[in-house]
């Protein structure tokens, strides 16, 4: 191994290893898939090594898949224990013998945890009436920044905002008396959100949908520097050796 710039490239031999195969692509794949995301986004064994994961390393499939699921269980648990992040890594180098790295000085992301909660009728996809239901009862958090800053204001939110990494700030700017319009009864207003960095497509739906409740009251323009989905953000994460 050698580190570089908060880095670690990895080289290995591929060994051979007998698991239950799960093909890839396939709907029973996906939704065993799907079952252990709901999983880690619900607190459940977030602080031990997935048997799914391991499963999917041994068998081969697509490395970003695999590292999305480690990273989710990393963000899901405030980070992975030592022991199985040293795991992952080395069943990782065992079975694909392919070097890879991550741009990542820490597995800990500092993010608060997902209280444990049970089901809502609000998380229906046949129903919803939470942004929430885009990740099955996660609500993206800059969304629902979104929807408290329209009402009542993150003055409400103080307490919150300080557990979130990075600055932040609440800022009204008023028009210039000769640019002020009267909203007419009934009409919405219009909230600009820029992405820097990017912005998924279900936080984008979530917007959407936000945009549709009748006592929403703001219709959202989006602007972004990217559109982006999981696999595109774990790729913009990975280094190849030179």
């Amino acid at each position: 191994g050698q580190a570089r710039g908060g880095s670690l490239w990895l080289r290995a031999r591929p060994t051979s290893s007998n698991v239950t195969e799960r093909k890839p692509g396939t709907s029973e794949d996906f939704f065993d898939k799907l079952t252990v995301e709901q999983e880690f986004m619900s607190g459940i064994d977030t602080d031990k090594v997935n048997n799914y994961i391991e499963d999917c390393i041994a068998q081969k499939h697509p490395l970003i898949k695999v590292l999305r699921l480690v990273c989710l269980q990393s963000v899901c648990n405030s980070g992975l224990k030592q022991k199985v992040l040293d795991y992952y890594k080395r069943e990782i180098l065992q079975v694909r013998g392919s070097v890879f790295a991550l741009k990542s000085k820490s597995n800990d992301f500092g993010l608060p945890k997902r209280p444990q909660s049970g089901g809502s009728k609000s998380l229906y996809p046949q129903n919803p009436t939470d942004i929430s239901y885009v990740y099955s009862g996660y609500a993206p958090l800059s969304v629902r920044l979104a929807q408290l800053l329209s009402r009542p204001g993150w003055r409400s939110i103080e307490e919150v905002l300080r557990i979130l990494p990075g600055p932040h700030f609440e800022e009204r700017q008023p028009l210039p008396t000769g640019l002020q319009k009267k909203r007419q009864p009934g009409e919405n207003r219009v909230t600009l959100i820029f992405f820097l960095g990017g912005v998924t497509f279900a936080e984008i739906a979530a917007l959407r949908f936000l945009s549709q409740l009748e006592d929403g009251g703001t219709e959202y323009v989006i602007a972004t520097t990217k559109l982006m989905n999981g696999t595109s953000w774990i790729e913009a994460l990975m280094e190849k050796p030179f």
